[in-house]
C-alpha cells in the first residue's frame, strides 16, 4: 500500500516538472519573438523574458480572451501601440 502512495506522489511530481518545462519553453519562445521584433539587440535578455512572462500571464488570466484578440490573431506580431507590426516589405504580418 505504501508503494502505491509513493508512486502516486512521484507521478504528480513528474507531471509538475513536465508542466513547468512546457511553461518555460512557452516563455522562451515568446521572449525570442519579442527579441527578433525589437531588432535582436544584445544585452536585453532579461527585459524580453519579463515582457514575455507578462504577456503570457495576461493571456492566461481570467477574463482574457485566452490569448485571442478580437479578430482571433493571437500570434500576429504587434508593435508597441498594439497594431500589427509591419514586415520589412511594408505589408502587415499575418
Amino acid at each position: 500500500m505504501r508503494t502505491a502512495i509513493a508512486s502516486g506522489v512521484k507521478s504528480r511530481n513528474w507531471e509538475g516538472i513536465v508542466d513547468d518545462q512546457k511553461e518555460q519553453d512557452r516563455i522562451r519562445r515568446r521572449a525570442y519573438e519579442i527579441w527578433e521584433r525589437e531588432g535582436s539587440p544584445e544585452g536585453r535578455a532579461e527585459e524580453f523574458w519579463q515582457q514575455a512572462l507578462a504577456s503570457i500571464e495576461a493571456e492566461d488570466s481570467p477574463g482574457s480572451a485566452g490569448g485571442q484578440t478580437v479578430n482571433g490573431d493571437a500570434d500576429v506580431p504587434r508593435n508597441q501601440s498594439g497594431r500589427e507590426a509591419e514586415s520589412p516589405s511594408g505589408a502587415t504580418a499575418k
